[in-house]
């Protein structure tokens, strides 16, 4: 995972991210790249959002792997990839903690679909959720165009 270019993206969201994001998000609750890293690494699960033909919003929790700063997903052939192929665009939120301890990653960006995995994504994805994921009809991947978080935790972790 490359957490230093997670976290220019990161910056460079902050540099254009508009008042309302702003006051949700505020930059200064954001994760350093550091804890952008660890944070990520914890996690195994996200919620991904697709748009259907209808127009409408459909998020699913799912499982992920982070291959250089892209985000990649192993999918079945059906409603998720065909919301892809129609429009190629979602947002995943990473999530965990309540109160004091919520931190929250958000990723908005374009998604290309692959038939298959590279042999490093294959490999990825075995160590990190110990399945070679065969049932996978397709594979993709999100590079993030913004990326915000938060961290309700005052420490360095």
């Amino acid at each position: 995972m490359d957490v230093d270019a997670l976290a220019r993206v990161q910056e460079d969201s902050y540099a254009r991210t508009g008042p309302g994001l702003a006051s949700s998000w505020p930059r200064e609750s954001a994760m350093n790249a550091a804890q952008l890293g660890v944070f990520l690494e914890e996690r195994r699960y996200c919620v991904l959002a697709t748009t259907n033909a209808a127009g409408h919003p459909v998020a699913r929790p799912v499982s992920f792997a982070v291959l250089g700063s892209s985000f990649w997903f192993a999918t079945v052939a059906g409603a998720r990839l065909r919301n892809l192929e129609r429009t190629p665009w979602t947002s995943v939120v990473f999530e965990a903690g309540d109160v004091h301890d919520h931190r929250a990653v958000a990723v908005d960006g374009p998604v290309t679909i692959a038939s298959e995995a590279s042999p490093e994504l294959r490999g990825v994805w075995e160590q990190r959720h110990g399945s070679r994921a065969e049932w996978a009809a397709a594979w993709f991947e999100l590079r993030p165009q913004r990326l915000v978080s938060y961290s309700a935790r005052h420490d360095s972790s």
